[in-house]
Parts: C-alpha cells; sequence; structure tokens
C-alpha cells in the first residue's frame, strides 16, 4: 500500500509540471490571436490618424479666396438704338437720292451724282472689363462678387456730296458733313455668383458659372452737321446757302443683367492662373428717359422725356416714306405716334481673358 502510494506519489510528481504546461501553451493561444488583433486595430487607428492630420494639413493649406481681373469682347445688337442709323439713312436718301431721280425723270435738271465719304456705323461689339473676388466653400464650389464695365461708340465723320446739273448749265453743289455722327452705350453692373468647378487632366480646372446684378446703363444719340450749297457757273462760284445744327438725345435707365458660361484656367505660376471664359449675358433695361436738345440756325431747344419708337410717314411729290426711329421728343407731351417703348439691349455672346490670384 506504501508502495502503491509512493508510486502514485511519484507518477504525481513527475506528471504535474508537464501537465501544467500544457495547460499553459493553451492558455496562450487565445491570447495570441488577441495580441494580433490589437496590434490589427493599432494599426488601422495609426492609420485612421495618419488620415486625419493629413486632411488637417491639407485644410490648413485650403486657399478660400480669388481675385480675378478680366477684359474681353461681346458680339451684340442694340436694335432699338441701331434704328437711329437706318432712319437717318432713309430719310437723306429720301430728300436727297430719290429728289434728285424724280427731277431728272420729270425733266426739271439735266443730271446729277453723289459723294460720300464714310458711312453711319451701328453698335456691333463692345470690350467689357471687370473683376471678381471669389470665396471657395470647398475645393469645387465657391461664391463671388464682382462688377463689370461695358462700354460701345460708333463715331463717324461723314461728308455727302451732291452735284446737280441745271437745265441752264449750272451746277448746284451741295455738300453735307457731319462731324461726329455718333451712337454710344455703356453699363456699370455689379454681381454676385455662383461657380462650380471639377479638375482635369494636366492641371486644367473647368468651370460653370452664374452672375447676375442690376445693370446701370445710358446710352447717347449726337448729330452735328453743316450744310452747304453752293452755285456753279462758266465763270462764277459762290454760296448759295449755308446751315449747321445739332441734335444730342440722352437716356439711362436700369435693368438686369445675368451670365450664364463656362471657363477653362491653367496654373502658370504658385498661386496665379490664366483663363478663358465663354458666356451668354443678359443685359436689358425696359425703361429709358433722358434729356435732349437740337440747334439750328441758331435757335436752340431743350426738353426731358421717355424713350420710344416713333413711326413717322413722309409724304412728297416723288413718294412716300414710313420710317421708325427712337426719340425722347414728345411735343405736347403727345405720344399718339408711339408704336412701343424703347428697350436697351446690351445682350450677346462674349469672350473673356483673364487673370487669377487666389491666396
Amino acid at each position: 500500500m506504501n508502495n502503491y502510494y509512493q508510486n502514485s506519489s511519484r507518477i504525481r510528481g513527475k506528471s504535474t509540471p508537464k501537465i501544467f504546461g500544457i495547460l499553459f501553451l493553451l492558455a496562450l493561444i487565445p491570447l495570441g490571436g488577441l495580441a494580433k488583433t490589437n496590434d490589427k486595430n493599432s494599426r488601422n487607428l495609426f492609420t485612421f490618424r495618419t488620415e486625419q492630420q493629413e486632411e488637417a494639413r491639407s485644410l490648413s493649406k485650403f486657399k478660400k479666396f480669388q481675385v480675378e481681373l478680366y477684359g474681353g469682347i461681346i458680339f451684340l445688337n442694340p436694335s432699338d438704338l441701331n434704328l437711329f442709323v437706318g432712319h437717318d439713312n432713309r430719310m437723306q436718301e429720301f430728300f436727297y437720292d430719290s429728289y434728285f431721280d424724280y427731277l431728272v425723270a420729270t425733266g426739271q435738271i439735266q443730271s446729277w451724282s453723289k459723294n460720300q465719304a464714310e458711312e453711319r456705323q451701328e453698335i456691333r461689339r463692345s470690350y467689357p472689363i471687370g473683376g471678381r473676388i471669389k470665396y471657395y466653400l470647398s475645393q469645387s464650389i465657391a461664391l463671388s462678387i464682382g462688377f463689370k464695365y461695358i462700354s460701345s461708340q460708333q463715331s463717324s465723320d461723314l461728308n455727302f456730296q451732291y452735284f446737280r446739273r441745271e437745265l441752264s448749265g449750272e451746277w448746284y453743289n451741295e455738300s453735307i458733313t457731319y462731324a461726329p455722327y455718333s451712337l454710344s452705350a455703356k453699363a456699370y453692373i455689379p454681381t454676385l455668383g455662383f461657380h462650380i468647378q471639377k479638375r482635369l487632366i494636366n492641371e486644367l480646372v473647368l468651370e460653370g458659372f452664374l452672375t447676375g446684378g442690376p445693370m446701370f446703363a445710358q446710352c447717347r444719340y449726337f448729330s452735328e452737321w453743316r450744310y452747304e450749297w453752293e452755285t456753279e457757273g462758266p465763270d462764277y462760284r459762290y454760296i448759295t446757302y449755308s446751315n449747321t445744327g445739332a441734335l444730342e438725345e440722352n437716356g439711362s435707365g436700369t435693368g438686369i443683367a445675368l451670365d450664364l458660361g463656362g471657363r477653362i484656367s491653367y496654373p502658370i505660376i504658385k498661386s496665379f492662373a490664366i483663363f478663358l471664359e465663354a458666356s451668354y449675358a443678359y443685359q436689358v433695361v425696359k425703361s429709358v428717359s433722358g434729356a435732349g436738345r437740337e440747334e439750328r440756325d441758331g435757335r436752340s431747344a431743350t426738353w426731358d422725356g421717355r424713350w420710344g419708337i416713333k413711326s413717322e410717314t413722309v409724304a412728297a411729290a416723288w413718294g412716300a416714306l414710313e420710317t421708325e426711329f427712337p426719340t425722347n421728343y414728345w411735343p405736347n407731351s403727345s405720344e399718339e405716334d408711339k408704336v412701343r417703348d424703347f428697350k436697351l439691349d446690351l445682350s450677346g455672346f462674349q469672350l473673356r481673358l483673364g487673370l487669377s490670384f487666389r491666396f
């Protein structure tokens, strides 16, 4: 029995350390897996913190403001304002060309001829300049405040000479000089804008934008002339009649301007970029008023009125002429010949080239 006890004791004495070693190793297995899991979580946490740090550094380097300056060209047709040119051409042709043709046809003169230097010009383009300040809400979205100035003027020095040979053989030489003959329009436009952009390859940036604001516009028609009628014979020449005069009409009004377009920009040096914009500009004033004046034969008259389109019919022995023209002169405050209100429309397709600086 003692031997059995002793043997049993020996067996327990020799086996116990081995059993506990095995149990210890088995216990370490889940701890090893936990260690691996903790190590993985630590790496993920480190990566997340690194991304946060990079994002924070990126945001700290993000430049939110940008200043832009530009100039360009806008192709326009202020059709109501340009009616002056067509009306004045028709009136002159009616009272001179058509009249002289009538005199020849009816045998009242032998012949006539005409020389002309320059032509009346319509407004067809303008050269806007402007700038804006952008505030970036994100890398792709920005708001802006800006200012645009557009101005266009067509001014010419015109000379028309008419030579008619009378039945007697005398020459009547008539000269009409317009210096200047001028049409002009200009506008001041403060704007607010919304911009969205996307970066393309090779550092190109594509942008779409919508800007708008009030439009403070002015227009002007001015014609100053000198008329001279000379009689010429075989051995004499003298001035039969001469006359000078001027007609001026001014207008101003407030309207709406909207600009919808796109652009592409390219960086040139640090923080600087060049850009090219293409857009359609809606720029219209529907109510225009202002002062006018006329001088003729030493007499003058002034007035104030709202611009409108007037219809007029001129009748003479050689025919009749119907014409429409803009004016702010309404005798006795009567607008019975008014066809419609005058509209100053400076809308058109425009191209602009500019420089930007971001900070």
